[in-house]
């Protein structure tokens, strides 16, 4: 058993190089990460943003609600796996998929609809060699691997708005020792499991305000200003403490943690034949979040208490001062939009160890040149295509406050068909 403890606390001390909350560390704190390329540009800001990214849903499941509104189907994978804080020995892959329908037609046209996403992320340490006291080798290779399951309804009448629910399944892998006192190729794992939850509510100013304001931006190219708001409050990894199996020194709780922000859209849409094409776009977004495991405490069966509601988290300073503190950490992006093709992200991130660390990336679709092609040819098969398919791509990178600590991800982005229009 000494031989596991010690590839355990080395685990632990690699994740450690992990900045999450100086007052508290927790078990497993890939947890606290989004998988998602997009939303890591973005200052890892994504409770309160609406998005169809299939990752989308990691820091709110609620976001399945807005995804299933217009879209049937969506996957994204890694192409490749990339280095986790630059560590060549660390390496990180996720995939995803998520599945919607409204039911609209069922409903008399009420907008309300569901869907359901599913993530898998894993995450390798590589091999471990240790050689206590001149003892046989041992060769450890630790992974941590798990799978979401999300479920978000969404609902559009005047305004949007969407819940959602997320059950993981938690396979992290601290075994596979092989070598010297006969304990070969012995295991130590643990399988733990977690919820989330959230809600996001997304308000159209502009459209609630003048629903049939237009102008032309040119001859026969009606065009129309939107203007949004969204809220969004979730809560991420509900569960227990951990405890490691054989190893009872070895537990603590998972990066149990409370999002809540919200989202500034803005930009202008131009209709050209009669396709309705996204000229601009540009969003402002905000999180704050805090981990919610408070300082040891010896009354506390498990060692330590969990903080309620919102934690340390103020609307006044984190929110719209957008100043952070040693207990909350305050996520802010810009994202701009160029004719449905283009997009630069840049954001930040500071507090709770952070110090006002940087991400930024690009992303590129085919969804604005497919729609401006439609506009100009009758061809069916391809119309169908331009109406139903969009492939993307984004790249994207965080700096955590050292030359050697960033993240770097390439990944392509959906593919997305109606299939209410096949029939």
């Amino acid at each position: 058993m000494g031989s596991y403890k010690r590839v355990s606390l080395l685990l632990f001390f690699i994740l450690g190089l992990v900045k999450i909350n100086i007052h508290a560390q927790s078990a497993l704190p890939m947890l606290y990460f989004n998988p998602s390329p997009r939303i890591n540009a973005l200052g890892m800001a994504g409770a309160s943003l609406p998005t169809k990214d299939p990752f989308g849903f990691y820091y709110n499941p609620a976001q399945l609600g807005y995804f299933s509104q217009t879209n049937n189907l969506s996957y994204e994978l890694y192409p490749s796996n990339i280095n986790w804080f630059g560590l060549s020995s660390v390496t990180y892959r996720n995939s995803a998929v998520n599945i919607g329908y409204n039911f609209k037609n069922e409903l008399n046209g009420l907008s309300l609809s569901a869907g359901f996403g599913y993530i898998h992320s894993e995450m390798n340490y590589g091999g471990v060699t240790i050689n206590p006291g001149g003892a046989p080798v041992y060769y450890a290779f630790p992974d941590d691997k798990f799978d979401a399951y999300s479920l978000g309804i969404g609902i559009n009448y005047y305004v949007q708005l969407d819940v959602g629910f997320t059950y993981k399944s938690i396979n992290p892998f601290l075994g596979n020792m092989a070598g010297g006192f006969g304990l070969q190729n012995n295991n130590v794992t643990l399988q733990p499991s977690a919820m989330d939850y959230g809600i996001l509510l997304t308000v159209p100013v502009l459209k609630l305000a003048a629903p049939d304001y237009e102008f032309n931006l040119f001859d026969g190219a009606p065009a129309s200003p939107y203007f949004n708001i969204s809220l969004g409050y979730s809560r991420l990894n509900q569960t227990s403490d951990v405890t490691y199996t054989d190893l009872p020194p070895i537990s603590g709780p998972l990066p149990r943690t409370v999002r809540l922000g919200y989202a500034l859209s803005t930009g202008l849409d131009v209709e050209i034949h009669n396709n309705k094409f996204r000229l601009l776009g540009y969003d402002f977004t905000v999180d704050a979040d805090q981990i919610l495991i408070g300082p040891p405490d010896s009354t506390s069966t498990q060692g330590f208490l969990y903080k309620n509601g919102i934690g340390n988290i103020s609307i006044g300073r984190n929110l719209i001062g957008l100043r952070s503190s040693d207990q909350v950490v305050v996520h802010k992006a810009h994202e701009f939009n160029l004719c449905e093709t283009f997009t630069v992200m840049i954001g930040r991130f500071d507090g709770a160890g952070y110090s006002n660390d940087e991400s930024n990336g690009i992303g590129m679709r085919l969804k604005g040149i497919l729609t401006l092609l439609k506009a100009y040819t009758r061809d069916r098969t391809f119309n169908f295509i331009a109406d139903h398919v969009d492939v993307q791509y984004y790249s994207s990178k965080i700096n955590f406050g050292g030359p050697e600590s960033k993240f770097e991800s390439v990944n392509l982005h959906s593919i997305i068909l109606a299939f209410d229009s096949l029939l």
